[in-house]
């Protein structure tokens, strides 16, 4: 059994991951850390932190799905701790992103925008057709999600656009054209974001040229796709010994 302490538990996502454990015989759920506001009544009372239960003996490891500067204080009591911690918020910046690796040396962390296999397999189609489209097709990326998210681009949105550029390192990103007021440039990748409603996730990657379109797409019609993606990330990450930062690449290749 795999215990953890569930850092937003109350959010999205966090009912999702609470749910999965309730009915599952591997992973258990020993803390939910979540903001007053939202908190209810756990076998510590109401308002839990992490730095309260951190050193307890059911905490195998960290999961965070909160906002980035929880997410950066939980991470940090974490690996002071010697917890494992892994985490799916999104929203960080280029040097907040750096931190964590930096961070990571220390402990071992895993980090993914989106746990999803599809997802997973959509980037690796992009690794392989974005070399081979660069000089004919321009190239779109298309995100929708609920009405709740609080970050735009999405980070699987902007994890997209990093595996493209891969294969297009002298390309550039746009968001969005309001504004601008000239054709578009082959060399540029744009992303356009959308939110209504209770769409969980959805994306496409448009290759368009000339005479035609090639569209891939990817869309999550509900959480629990997540949550068993991030439940395999966690068996994963309590079986490392390397303190490094680990991603959905480390997972798969396994």
């Amino acid at each position: 059994m795999i215990n953890i302490a569930l850092c937003g538990g109350y959010g999205k996502m966090g009912k999702v991951l609470t749910d999965f454990c309730s009915d599952s015989k591997d992973f258990n759920v020993s803390y939910i850390i979540e903001t007053p506001e939202k908190c209810v009544l756990t076998n510590l009372g109401i308002g839990i932190k992490l730095i309260d239960i951190i050193d307890h003996d059911d905490v195998d490891v960290v999961v965070d799905f909160t906002s980035k500067k929880s997410c950066m204080e939980h991470l940090k009591i974490s690996i002071e701790n010697n917890r494992p911690f892994l985490t799916g918020t999104t929203g960080f910046t280029d040097d907040e992103m750096e931190e964590i690796r930096k961070i990571s040396e220390k402990g071992r962390v895993f980090y993914s925008p989106n746990f999803s296999l599809g997802i997973f397999i959509l980037g690796k189609l992009l690794n392989t057709i974005s070399s081979m489209a660069k000089d004919d097709y321009d190239i779109e990326i298309l995100e929708m999600h609920h009405n709740q998210k609080a970050d735009a681009p999405s980070g699987t949105a902007l994890k997209l656009r990093d595996m493209l550029l891969k294969g297009n390192p002298d390309y550039s990103t746009i968001y969005g054209r309001k504004g601008t007021y000239e054709p578009r440039k082959r060399s540029e990748i744009a992303i356009h974001t959308l939110r209504g409603g209770d769409v969980v996730g959805d994306h496409t990657v448009i290759f368009a040229g000339n005479g035609e379109r090639l569209e891939l797409s990817h869309k999550a019609t509900s959480r629990r796709t997540f949550a068993s993606g991030v439940f395999k990330a966690v068996d994963f990450l309590v079986r490392q010994k390397e303190n490094r930062l680990y991603g959905m690449d480390d997972l798969f290749r396994v």
